[in-house]
C-alpha cells in the first residue's frame, strides 16, 4: 500500500528552520505513518539532524548548480503534500513548482485559521505558520496549538559535554551569547557585554559566567582580554549544533541578543533573557514562564538598551535571585 508522502522546503538560515520545526511536527502527528521529506539549506539541515519527525533530508545550496541535479529525481517523486515555508522566496516557488504534487500550498501569505492557543502564541512566527498551515491545506483544526521548538541533542552528546564542562556545586551558571559579529544594530555591543560580565561576577559570589560565541565571533572576544576572573569561562561553539545545545542545557539562565541561539535554548528549555526590538519581540522571541526580554525603543537596533535594563532582566529569568543592582 502506498505510503502519504510530505514533501516540505524551507532553504534558509538555522533559526527560521528552528521556528518551524512545530509545523513539521503536526504534519507528523496529522500524518504519523507518512514519508514526510524535507529541502534544506545547509544552514537549515543542521536544525533538522535527528529529528524524528522528518523521513528523509534533502540539502539544497544555491551556491552549487549540482544541488539542482540532485533534487530533481526527489521533485519529481509524486508527493500528495508539498509545503512551501515562504511564499514570497521565488526559490522555494520554483522548487514547489517543479514538485509533483498532488495538493501544493505555501506558508506567509496571511491566510489564517482560527487560533485557539494563547493570543500571545497565535502573534508568535510559529504559531502563525500553524493558523496559514491549517487555512492553506485545509488541515484539522488544533484545539491546543502547540509552538514548542523541537531539537533533538542526543544522550550520547549531552552526557560528553556535561563531563567536558562540569557544572559546579553551589555556583549558578550564566551563559552570554556575544554575536553575531556581522550584525551591528541588531547586535548589543560588546562593551556592554563586558559591563554586565563584571557585574553579574562582582555582585554574585554564587554565579558562574560562560561567554559564549561562534567560531565568526571569536574576535569579539578580545574585549574580555585582561579580564581574569576564577568565575569567568570561555564555550566556543566549532563542533555542531547539538554540542552548543547540550553546553546551553547546562545554564542556569541564557543571555542573547541573536535569534538562532535564541531559538536553540528555548528548544531546549533553557531560561531566555532575549535583548531585542519591538517586532522582533512579539514574532520572535521564546515563550515560557522563564523568558523575558529586554526591549529597544526602536526596530531592527537594540544598542540603546542599557545594561542594567538587562541586568535586571536576567534577575526575572532567574526567579528573583540576583543582588540588586544599586547605582
Amino acid at each position: 500500500m502506498k505510503k502519504f508522502h510530505i514533501l516540505c522546503i524551507r532553504c534558509d538560515r538555522i533559526g527560521d528552520m528552528l521556528v518551524s520545526t512545530p509545523v513539521i511536527h503536526r504534519l507528523r502527528e496529522l500524518y504519523p505513518d507518512a514519508v514526510l521529506d524535507v529541502i534544506a539549506s545547509p544552514l537549515g539541515a543542521v536544525a533538522l539532524e535527528d529529528n524524528p519527525d522528518v523521513s528523509r533530508l534533502f540539502i539544497y545550496d544555491k551556491k552549487s548548480a549540482a544541488s539542482w541535479l540532485r533534487l530533481l529525481p526527489h521533485l519529481l517523486e509524486p508527493h500528495d503534500l508539498v509545503v512551501n515555508f515562504n511564499a514570497h522566496s521565488r526559490t522555494l516557488c520554483l522548487l514547489s513548482a517543479l514538485a509533483r504534487g498532488r495538493k501544493k500550498g505555501a506558508l506567509n501569505q496571511g491566510r489564517l485559521a482560527p487560533w485557539s492557543g494563547a493570543p500571545e502564541d497565535g502573534e508568535h512566527y510559529s504559531g502563525v505558520m500553524l493558523r496559514e498551515l491549517e487555512a492553506e491545506f485545509q488541515l484539522p483544526h488544533d484545539e491546543h496549538p502547540d509552538i514548542s521548538i523541537r531539537f533533538a541533542v542526543p544522550e550520547a552528546v549531552e552526557k560528553a559535554v556535561r563531563e567536558t564542562y562540569p557544572p559546579v556545586a553551589g555556583l549558578r551558571r550564566v551563559g552570554i551569547f556575544i554575536g553575531n559579529i556581522k550584525k551591528t544594530g541588531l547586535r548589543w555591543p560588546i562593551e556592554k557585554f563586558v559591563e554586565l560580565t563584571k557585574v553579574l561576577l562582582d555582585k554574585n559570589a554564587d554565579v558562574d559566567v560562560w561567554i559564549v560565541a561562534g567560531e565568526s565571533d571569536v574576535p569579539l572576544l578580545e574585549a574580555y582580554r585582561g579580564m581574569e576572573h576564577p568565575r569567568l569561562h570561555q564555550f566556543i561553539g566549532k563542533k555542531s549544533l547539538q554540542h552548543t545545545a547540550a553546553f546551553l542545557k547546562t545554564c542556569d539562565a541564557f543571555v542573547t541578543c541573536t535569534s538562532s541561539p535564541q531559538h536553540l535554548a528555548g528548544a531546549v528549555k533553557v531560561p531566555t533573557v532575549s535583548i531585542t526590538y519591538p517586532w522582533s519581540e512579539t514574532l520572535w522571541t521564546p515563550r515560557g514562564p522563564l523568558n523575558f526580554s529586554a526591549v529597544s525603543k526602536v526596530n531592527d537596533d537594540v544598542r540603546d538598551i542599557p545594561v542594567r535594563e538587562v541586568y535586571e532582566t536576567l534577575d526575572k529569568t532567574m526567579q528573583g535571585t540576583l543582588t540588586p543592582w544599586t547605582d
